[in-house]
């Protein structure tokens, strides 16, 4: 199984440099990818960026959501049932490093998350949260951004 922040999420529905390598992680397994509340809620709300920085139309930004709505109806994404409890202690485990790192929020709960399910790779093209997935023994990728 692989975990794609959302940096890499939005890659497989606005082609942006790095889709393609999104898009060959995604296909080369078999796993659906695990996804939960919060990656859907910033995969809409970074739809809506685009929109609101004219990269995309408003009607590309309904159709790119209603793509993943199918795809999660398929069974591409699954909703992994872990414990909240589990996860907010593993957060504060790990945000002690927003000293050194200078980490935001919501990478470091997507880094807790993903320390949980135990990927076989962390996808993401953001750089202070590969830092964080880094340090907590993450198998990052891609290997530069």
């Amino acid at each position: 199984m692989i975990y794609l922040d959302t940096s890499a999420l939005v890659k497989l529905y606005i082609r942006e440099p790095g889709s393609e390598d999104v898009q060959g992680w995604v296909i080369s397994q078999d796993d659906p990818l695990p996804i939960w509340e919060l990656q859907e809620m910033e995969l809409v709300n970074a739809l809506y960026i685009k929109v609101f920085q004219r990269e995309i139309s408003a009607e590309d930004a309904e159709r790119q959501m209603e793509r993943f709505r199918k795809r999660r109806r398929e069974g591409f994404y699954f909703f992994p049932g872990l414990d909240r409890l589990t996860w907010i202690e593993k957060f504060f485990e790990i945000v002690r490093c927003t000293q050194e790192i200078g980490s935001r929020t919501l990478d470091i709960q997507h880094v807790a998350y993903a320390v949980l399910l135990k990927p076989l790779q962390f996808v993401s093209y953001d750089e202070r949260q590969r830092k964080v997935a880094e340090r907590e023994g993450l198998n990052v990728v891609p290997s530069r951004v």
